[in-house]
């Protein structure tokens, strides 16, 4: 089953990409008019339109940000409530946009890559390998090998924050500080790798940048660490029963809203570009139920995964010399939420024309949908679960030439 990944304006036109997870077939479609599809509207503009607030005499609208702590980043939902339950709710994006798809524009293609990892550092490993795969001809195998091991820590860091943070909403204390430690392992771990701590200047084209490789033999004993506090955590009826039936989405809701990774995958639909990216032998991780209790079973598992895939990598620096493929090309990648992808057309060795769609854009919709009628109280934990980021969501969907 196609869905629609990402719209961009072109050349006057509206450019859909649609992307087969089954057999990883990419096509571009020029339309006149937005494709029909519920998702269409969010990906091309600032709000939900068709996520409508319905009259009521009791019920009372409220705007929740963009200067919010349960947010983490500047980013707004508008809510309809009565009370204690949520009736409608839509994000509103916006706020954290900087112009980076401009900045992309007419610049040696290095640079490019430098600016694009600093456009929402949790994913910067994914972007720029999203952006690398589009725009890299003849690329070189090895180099690739270890970009992937590269991407597959830095799934683990997020996997650690998102389920930290679900612990937290929990009261889940001790759990709460050691996933944190976890995260911050990884994170040290990068560090020592690449030089920064999101992985900065790892992905550059042609080649890969790994300062210690060594430091990857830390991972061992993060590993041993999680396996223990996921049993601890798998223990707590408490806290899994908080988060069972919270923030529900059917496969019929996935669907229709065309969500991707994380959320498609805990309501059993394995959309994963790792499942047909060239340089993985991957069978996705799905659960059944479509809760935030599903949504974190997915993560355990993928911990699991990421480990087995950074231990079959020879962690090294490797360079090639490949060429820059001219023309409009697509990338994609599977980053902790789901997958980002980039559409570049390069002439003269330049990028003349980008556009950028991380996988937060589409979720959010997603929460929205699985958020309304549960209770406030219940908020946290359906956010969390997603793993999603405004900065990731605010790069401009329209395109930028």
């Amino acid at each position: 089953m196609k869905v629609l990944s990402a719209v961009f304006r072109k050349n006057g036109k509206f450019l859909s990409v649609w992307l087969d997870y089954e057999t990883g077939r990419a096509e571009l479609e020029y339309t006149d008019k937005l494709p029909d599809r519920k998702i269409a509207p969010a990906l091309i503009s600032d709000t939900s339109p068709y996520i409508t607030i319905p009259p009521g005499s009791n019920a009372v609208p409220l705007t929740f940000g963009p200067a919010a702590g349960g947010l983490g980043q500047a980013g707004a939902f508008e809510i309809l409530t009565y009370g204690e339950r949520i009736v409608s709710i839509r994000p509103v994006y916006g706020y954290k946009r900087r112009g980076i798809e401009e900045r992309l524009l007419n610049r040696p293609i290095e640079e490019s890559v430098v600016v694009l990892e600093r456009a929402t550092g949790n994913f910067s490993l994914a972007y720029t390998y999203a952006l690398l795969k589009a725009i890299e001809e003849n690329p070189d195998e090895e180099v690739w090998e270890v970009r992937k091991a590269l991407l597959e820590i830095e799934r683990l860091y997020n996997h650690f924050n998102a389920i930290h943070k679900l612990a937290g909403a929990a009261s889940q204390k001790v759990a709460t500080m050691h996933f944190h430690a976890l995260e911050e392992d990884v994170l040290r771990l990068l560090s020592r790798l690449t030089g920064h701590r999101y992985g900065f200047s790892a992905n550059r084209p042609g080649e890969v940048r790994i300062l210690e490789p060594k430091a990857v033999e830390r991972l061992g004993k993060i590993r041993e660490e999680f396996r223990s506090l996921r049993e601890e955590l798998l223990e707590s009826k408490i806290f899994i029963d908080r988060l069972h039936n919270t923030c529900r989405l059917s496969r019929e809701d996935i669907i229709e809203l065309d969500a991707v990774g994380i959320a498609a995958r805990g309501s059993g639909i394995a959309r994963d570009v790792r499942s047909f990216d060239r340089y993985y032998s991957y069978k996705p991780v799905t659960c059944e139920e479509g809760d935030a209790l599903a949504r974190m079973m997915v993560r355990l598992e993928e911990i699991e995964r990421s480990f087995e895939i950074i231990d079959s990598v020879d962690v090294k620096a490797v360079r090639s010399d490949p060429s820059v493929k001219e023309g409009l090309n697509l990338g994609v990648a599977e980053a902790a939420h789901g997958d980002v992808l980039t559409l570049v057309e390069v002439k003269d060795g330049r990028i003349s024309w980008i556009g950028l769609r991380g996988a937060s854009r589409v979720n959010y919709i997603a929460f929205s949908r699985g958020i309304t009628g549960n209770i406030f109280t219940d908020f946290p934990f359906g956010l969390e679960s997603f793993g999603l980021n405004f900065a990731d969501a605010d790069l401009w969907q329209g395109g930028v030439e």
